[in-house]
C-alpha cells in the first residue's frame, strides 16, 4: 500500500479530507480507482496551486499595499522631518536676530542712559550757572539802579551846569532807547560852528561802552575805561568834549 498525505482540500469524486481524516491514509491501488485516485489527485493539487497562488498574488498585492502605505508614510514623514528642519532653521534664523536686535538694543539703551546721565549733569551745571546768573543780573540791576539814581542826582546837582552846555556849548543828549543814549555837541568847529560832533553811549550792562563816534575819537576808548573805573559821568562828557577840541585843532 503506498501512503498519499495533502494538505489540500477534496474536489468532485474524490475526498482528499477523508483520507486525511481516516487513522491510515491510504490510496487503493487497482488500476481504475488508482487512475480516477491519481486523477482526483492532480486536480486537488493542481486547485491547491492555484489556491496558492491567488493567495501568493493576494499576499503580495497586500505586501504590496503595505510597501506603498509604507512608502507614502516614509515620505510624509521625510517630507515632515524636512519641514520641521527647515522651521527649526527658521527659527535658529529668528532667535539669532532677536539676539542681535536685543544685543543693539541693550547697546542703544546703554547710550542713552549715559546721554542721559550727562544731560542730567548739564541741567545740574546749567541750574548752577542760572542761578549765579540771575545773581549777577540781580546784583547788575541793583548797581544800575544806584548808579542811574546817582547819575540823577548829579544831573539835578547840576542842572545848572547842564543848561549852560546846551545853550552856550551847544551840547544835547537824546534817548535813542532804553539805557541807550546820543550825545551831540556843536560850536566846537570855528570854522563850521553848526558842525554836529556825536557819540552814542551804552548803559545797559556793568561796564558802559560807546558803539558810534562821529567823528572818530581816537582817545574815546581810554575815556570810556576812565568812565568805568571812576563812574564819574560829568567828568567823561567834559573830555569827550575836550579831546573833539584837540583832535580838531591837530587836524
Amino acid at each position: 500500500m503506498t501512503t498519499v498525505t495533502a494538505t489540500h482540500p477534496a474536489v468532485a469524486g474524490f475526498s482528499l479530507a477523508s483520507i486525511l481524516n481516516s487513522p491510515q491514509p491510504s490510496v487503493a491501488l487497482h488500476p481504475k480507482p488508482l487512475l480516477h485516485s491519481l486523477a482526483a489527485f492532480q486536480a486537488a493539487i493542481d486547485a491547491y496551486v492555484y489556491k496558492g497562488k491567488q493567495e501568493i498574488a493576494r499576499r503580495k498585492e497586500v505586501h504590496a499595499s503595505r510597501l506603498k502605505e509604507d512608502g507614502d508614510k516614509k515620505r510624509d514623514m521625510e517630507e515632515a522631518i524636512e519641514r520641521e528642519k527647515r522651521r527649526e532653521i527658521e527659527l535658529i534664523a529668528v532667535l539669532e536676530k532677536e539676539k542681535l536686535e536685543s544685543k543693539e538694543m541693550e547697546a542703544s539703551i546703554y547710550i542713552l542712559k549715559k546721554q542721559l546721565a550727562s544731560l542730567t549733569e548739564q541741567s545740574s551745571s546749567l541750574d548752577v550757572e542760572t542761578n549765579d546768573l540771575r545773581t549777577r543780573i540781580a546784583r547788575l540791576r541793583k548797581e544800575k539802579s544806584r548808579d542811574l539814581a546817582v547819575l540823577e542826582e548829579r544831573a539835578q546837582a547840576m542842572s545848572p551846569e547842564l543848561s549852560l552846555y546846551e545853550t552856550a556849548l551847544g551840547f544835547s543828549v537824546t534817548g535813542v532807547k532804553e539805557d541807550v543814549l546820543l550825545f551831540r555837541f556843536i560850536r566846537l568847529d570855528e570854522h563850521s560852528p553848526n558842525r554836529v560832533f556825536s557819540f552814542v553811549l551804552d548803559l545797559s550792562k556793568q561796564d558802559y561802552s560807546v558803539t558810534m563816534s562821529e567823528p572818530p575819537l581816537g582817545a574815546m576808548p581810554r575815556l570810556v575805561d576812565a568812565l568805568n573805573d571812576t563812574r564819574e559821568f560829568w567828568t567823561f562828557i567834559k573830555h569827550v568834549r575836550a579831546s573833539f577840541v584837540t583832535e580838531l585843532q591837530d587836524a
